[in-house]
């Protein structure tokens, strides 16, 4: 039987001792562990919640982007239209003023043309006058003087018109 008193006896110390050392870990070891652990949960919690608003920011960033890369894109054709309606508006006003310019010296070189035609017309009748003069004095064989003779066939080119 002693066996069974040693037994019993190792046993209850055996026991008392896991209970000891239970309590003992329980109180030095798991629960700063398991405080350890719910600390590392919630930073772990709390890291994947700024990573999510991170991302919901980048989001909002990126659609925001999209909407001021949109708006710039729509001003810059609107004001490539402005540059355009200007550039064809300077084109048209460069064509009118050449075609006014243009039209302005046809006019001014006709306007001098009739000056040039009625010089050579007053040449041209003087000229006839001065060869008329030349074949009369030799058809008649008369002297008179050359004035009198100018003066005549000025007025009889003048009729004659």
């Amino acid at each position: 039987m002693e066996i069974n008193k040693e037994f019993w006896t190792t046993l209850g110390f055996t026991v008392l001792n896991i209970l000891i050392l239970y309590f003992l870990l329980k109180k030095i070891l798991f629960k700063p562990v398991s405080k350890h652990m719910q600390t590392r949960s919630l930073k772990i919690k709390e890291a994947l919640d700024m990573a999510e608003e991170a991302k919901a920011k980048v989001a909002a960033m990126e659609a925001e982007h999209q909407a001021k890369l949109k708006e710039i894109k729509d001003e810059g054709i609107a004001l490539m239209s402005t540059y355009e309606q200007k550039a064809k508006n300077e084109y048209d006003a460069i064509i009118a003023k050449a075609k006014q310019d243009s039209a302005v010296l046809v006019e001014n070189t006709r306007g001098e043309l009739e000056v040039e035609k009625e010089r050579l017309m007053a040449s041209l009748k003087e000229e006839v006058a001065d060869l008329v003069l030349e074949a009369s004095e030799k058809i008649l064989n008369k002297n008179l003087d050359s004035k009198t003779n100018k003066e005549l066939i000025n007025d009889f080119i003048s009729e004659n018109k």
